[in-house]
């Protein structure tokens, strides 16, 4: 199936892992593709998106809103609440570097490798797609195939994330204010239109 995919919507596929790794997530959904598909805003499907007033900034938002990041350092008010059980975060974090070497207390999944476009030493990993995700990349197949297109682009994928309905990809929508059904039809305007 990936061979039908755009040189565009592979990129999609790809940076959805850079925007899972980049938000500390252990896992690939329908809500890093919908991100990915934003830095295509000349796309259709995206230019949909950014027309509608959708940024790759405040999908970022909606999206850490939605799913804290993993890899979340504690804040101020996390060390606080540990001081007043005797526990000086700063203090365990400095013992534990100098025990186990700078980082100790970071995650460990990260692995260093080569990053996409980032150079070497770029701290990278490997995410699995949810099997939200893959439904979607699946109903992309099945819109390239309903509209007779030979290949599988942008819009298919945005498509077929506006038809998920998981609670993670609902809350979504309803924090970037779209109704999946009517973004949908705008969507399938802007191909007929770019058709």
């Amino acid at each position: 199936m990936f061979e039908r995919f755009s040189k565009e919507a592979r990129d999609v596929v790809i940076r959805a892992q850079d925007e899972a790794n980049s938000l500390g997530h252990d896992w690939i959904g329908t809500e890093h593709l919908l991100l990915a598909a934003l830095h295509h805003p000349e796309q259709p499907g995206a230019a949909t998106l950014v027309r509608l007033g959708i940024s790759t900034a405040s999908c970022r938002a909606a999206v850490a809103g939605v799913v804290p990041g993993a890899q979340e350092d504690l804040g101020p008010e996390d060390a606080e609440a540990l001081r007043a059980l005797g526990i000086d975060l700063e203090a365990v974090r400095r013992r534990a570097e100098e025990s186990f070497g700078e980082g100790a207390l970071d995650s460990g999944r990260a692995k260093r490798g080569r990053g996409r476009g980032k150079g070497e030493g770029t701290l990278t990993r490997h995410v699995p797609f949810a099997a939200r995700a893959k439904k979607v990349l699946k109903q992309a197949l099945r819109e390239a195939v309903a509209r007779k297109d030979r290949g599988i682009g942008v819009a298919h994928l945005v498509l077929g994330v506006l038809r998920s309905e998981d609670n993670i990809s609902l809350a979504l929508f309803a924090r970037l204010g779209i109704e999946p059904g009517m973004v949908r039809e705008l969507v399938l305007d802007d191909l007929r239109t770019a058709a």
